[in-house]
């Protein structure tokens, strides 16, 4: 390295110092040598370098920060040591987090206040299976709960993808308590946390208001970090199109914080300190109040440090800002360096500092060029010709917004490979996109948290709250839809597994390779001849021939153009989000969800019905909306079984039904009368499926042929699969069988009929009168909704066996995809994906 280097260094020596504590500290989970090895190499460098005594005080302060961050280390770790699992016991908690809903029950963050553990944190595991959590109603973070039940040493399995015991350490965690008894004491903690959690209440409240369930929770997330309540559907979704970053608080929640309050307080009349201390105000409640996760961390740190040099007139250095906050973070928790939050968050401002301001330069430049409104003065001398002030700051802006969103993708596309195991493609265009709606959302969730803090102070805050709520709407929705349509572009995640750590060095070898390796070689090429650099001089020249000739053009052409560019990109956002037409015939989807039914029948007018929806993984709402479906009209609940009503909570949560047409038949399921309540929610009429009925759906009439209704006090059927909804759907000369899992035995007793297609009965599975059933129906097509390689032997020899003798065209799911019948004009034609 050059001296010049080495001066670079020496010229900065509280970079070296605080970058050498951040060290340090990072180092801290590591052994000691590993430390001693680190700092031999940073004294060895740096002497090198000659700057002795800089690498001497860069070593120190790394031995330092290692030592303190074990010392960090073994406090956090202290409460949790006197934990042993399997313990049984009766306490009192705090509770921290807001409870979160899975798979697996609900659990939420909380800490002992009570007992030999008192100060300890665990994360509380409730047996509730459903789909709420099961805290006592109106509890609110900082509640104190009265819990009794047994300690358990989080485990991961081997062959989990996520390492979630490593993740519970990191948050100063050890230990699960599963939950068997829990009460509210009615106590509140108290002190600065409990007036932060009183705050937060109120910011909560006025956040949500206005705003519709899922609305609400999107926008809790944005504005608040609060997550908890977004279903896992659509946190999948913004995951796949990479745009879940908007979901955690982070920096750009500090920057439009800021944004926001700067021209407030400019109008104000407040000088330079005012402006600093109010700024510093803010970034001081709303860092603890959006729950001061790490990246926030990060972003609270380097915001303060911005405002501290913008207030004292001092020239501030963003890379001493990140290592100021990597320092400050890691000193809280020396483990948070192990998280893929805080990596990603630091790369992507790293990747923001080399790449993102430089790429803005040259997007404002060739805007300029554009405009013809250079903002220099010309090589003439002549003054640079005015330019609208609000113009340069929509330019400005939206130059800044595409950079930064380029080089913060760029950036942290090897660590999400490294941690996920895949690279969402759909990230880039999907933030590029979602740019003009990111900042009116968060500004909107940021006034109305706003109103909701100053309530004591303004009576009206409540109503102003609401009313925001309806614009608060616009984009929230616009940023959901975005999500959705994104998710589920052709391509738009690849598998890119960088499970180790020298695979993610050499990817970013390889980034900057491409990114500097042509420049080098061009250098290398211009020295070796005068070939090259008449090439790069015709080329410049070009270029600079383009631009005077855009800028020969009348201001009308340069504005028609824009606008001309300006439609052809909002139509082509528009054909990312529109929702693809209806067909227009009769047409019958054998959706292939897995290991599940779920069949769409469109009458071709318009009117839709949907028998089932599959497992809640096989996500059918995205096969919905591909299908051009805008709403049902019936929805039908065969039977209680995960596989058929599973994805149902999707459906109708996200599109507008008329009728749910239920078999709950006496269940006590939670899931299937959770989505009975769901549909009362929504306002949807809910009626249960019995014999007989005769529904008239537009062009289609649906006639119900079982179950017949249960005989009074009868117990609740032990096997649902025989009274599963039997029916014959018709349009016109066209009769389509469906039976849900009803087999043989449930359907010969019924007034059976010829008809032209079928969906054959429990995912083929072994049935010896099937034969005789289809003797009755004799279909041209059958479809068997089945899962690749399912375990249970689906469909079976025997039932393929008796298909294949009798009707013409058989279709399999797990083979052909979704089966997409089609009647039009009298005739039938099928297609399949595979």
């Amino acid at each position: 390295m050059s001296e010049a280097n080495a001066g670079s260094l020496a010229s900065r020596p509280w970079h070296v110092a605080v970058g050498s504590l951040a060290a340090g500290l990072a180092l801290a989970q590591g052994e000691a040598t590993l430390g001693i090895a680190a700092a031999a190499a940073v004294l060895g460098c740096l002497a090198w370098l000659r700057a002795p005594g800089l690498a001497v005080v860069a070593a120190g302060l790394l031995l330092v920060g290692s030592v303190v961050g074990d010392a960090r280390l073994r406090a956090l770790d202290h409460a949790s040591t006197r934990i042993g699992g399997g313990r049984t016991i009766s306490a009192r908690t705090q509770l921290l987090t807001h409870a979160r809903p899975s798979a697996f029950g609900a659990s939420a963050e909380a800490r002992l206040t009570t007992g030999s553990l008192a100060g300890a944190r665990v994360l509380l595991r409730f047996a509730d299976r459903g789909a709420g959590p099961p805290l006592p109603h109106g509890i609110a973070i900082g509640a104190e709960l009265a819990v009794a039940g047994r300690l358990r040493r989080p485990v991961t399995a081997p062959d989990a993808g996520f390492d979630f015991a490593a993740h519970l350490r990191r948050r100063g965690i050890a230990e699960e308590l599963l939950v068997d008894h829990i009460r509210a004491t009615g106590r509140r903690r108290g002190g600065i946390a409990g007036a932060l959690d009183r705050m937060r209440a109120r910011a909560e409240t006025a956040v949500a208001a206005g705003l519709s369930g899922s609305e609400a929770a999107l926008a809790l997330g944005m504005v608040l970090g609060e997550d908890e309540q977004i279903d896992s559907i659509t946190r999948d979704d913004w995951r796949d199109s990479g745009l879940s970053h908007l979901l955690a608080v982070s920096g750009q929640n500090v920057m439009l914080l800021m944004a926001l309050a700067l021209p407030l307080l400019v109008a104000a009349g407040l000088g330079p300190r005012g402006r600093g201390a109010a700024l510093l105000g803010l970034v001081a409640i709303y860092v603890p109040l959006a729950g001061a996760g790490p990246s926030l961390q990060r972003a609270g740190v380097m915001g303060a440090a911005g405002i501290a040099a913008m207030t004292l007139s001092r020239p501030s250095s963003r890379w001493y800002a990140l290592l100021l906050a990597a320092a400050v973070t890691l000193t809280l928790n020396p483990r948070a360096c192990s998280d893929a939050g805080w990596q990603l968050s630091f790369v992507a401002v790293a990747g923001i500092l080399v790449a993102g301001r430089p790429l803005a330069a040259r997007l404002r430049r060739i805007a300029e060029e554009l405009s013809g409104a250079p903002s220099r003065p010309s090589q003439s001398g002549s003054p640079p010709a005015k330019r609208s002030p609000l113009g340069c700051a929509a330019a400005d802006a939206l130059c800044e917004g595409i950079a930064i969103t380029v080089a913060a993708t760029l950036a942290t596309a090897p660590l999400l490979a490294h941690h996920f195991g895949s690279v969402p493609l759909a990230g880039l265009p999907a933030n590029l996109l979602a740019l003009p709606a990111v900042a009116p959302a968060m500004w909107l969730g940021m006034v109305k948290a706003a109103l909701g803090l100053a309530a004591p102070l303004v009576p009206a805050s409540g109503q102003l709250a609401e009313a925001l709520g309806v614009l608060t709407r616009v984009p929230i929705g616009y940023l959901d839809a975005l999500a959705e349509r994104c998710a589920t572009l052709p391509g738009g995640r690849v598998e890119l597994p960088l499970s180790s750590a020298p695979a993610v060095a050499a990817a970013y070898a390889a980034m900057t390779a491409l990114a500097y390796g042509p420049r080098l070689v061009r250098r290398m090429r211009a020295c070796r001849g005068m070939a090259a650099a008449w090439r790069a001089r015709f080329a410049r020249a070009g270029a600079l021939e383009l631009a005077a000739a855009w800028r020969r053009r009348s201001r009308a052409f340069r504005a028609g153009a824009g606008a001309l560019a300006g439609i052809v990109l909002i139509l082509g956002g528009s054909a990312v989000l529109a929702t693809p037409a209806a067909p227009d015939a009769l047409t019958v989807r054998f959706l292939d969800i897995g290991q599940g039914d779920a069949t769409l029948i469109q009458d071709g007018a318009g009117a839709a019905v949907l028998f089932d929806g599959g497992p809640p993984e096989a996500r059918v709402y995205r096969q919905l909306r591909a299908a051009g479906v805008h709403g049902l009209d019936v929805v039908v609940a065969t039977h209680q079984s995960r596989d058929h009503q599973g994805g149902l909570h999707e459906v109708i949560d996200r599109i507008p039904t008329s009728l749910l047409l239920e078999n709950s038949d006496g269940t006590t399921d939670r899931d299937f009368r959770h989505l009975i309540g769901e549909a009362e929610a929504h306002g949807i009429r809910h009626v249960p499926a019995r014999a007989g009925q005769v529904l008239q759906v537009g062009r289609l009439r649906l006639e119900i042929l079982s179950p017949a209704p249960l005989p009074r006090d009868a117990p609740t059927p032990e096997d649902p699969n025989p009274r599963g909804v039997a029916a014959i759907v018709s349009a016109g000369v066209f009769d389509l069988w469906l039976s849900a899992d009803a087999e043989s035995d449930a359907i010969l007793p019924l007034p059976l009929r010829p008809v032209e297609a079928m969906k054959v009965s429990h995912h083929g599975s072994a049935d010896p009168g099937l034969p005789e059933v289809l003797e009755v129906l004799r279909p041209r097509v059958a479809a068997i909704e089945v899962g690749a390689q399912n375990t249970y032997g689906h469909p079976t020899p025997e039932t393929l066996a008796a298909l294949h003798a009798v009707v013409p065209h058989v279709y399999r799911t797990d083979r052909d995809g979704t089966v997409t019948l089609t009647v039009r004009d009298g005739h039938m034609s099928v297609a399949t994906e595979d």
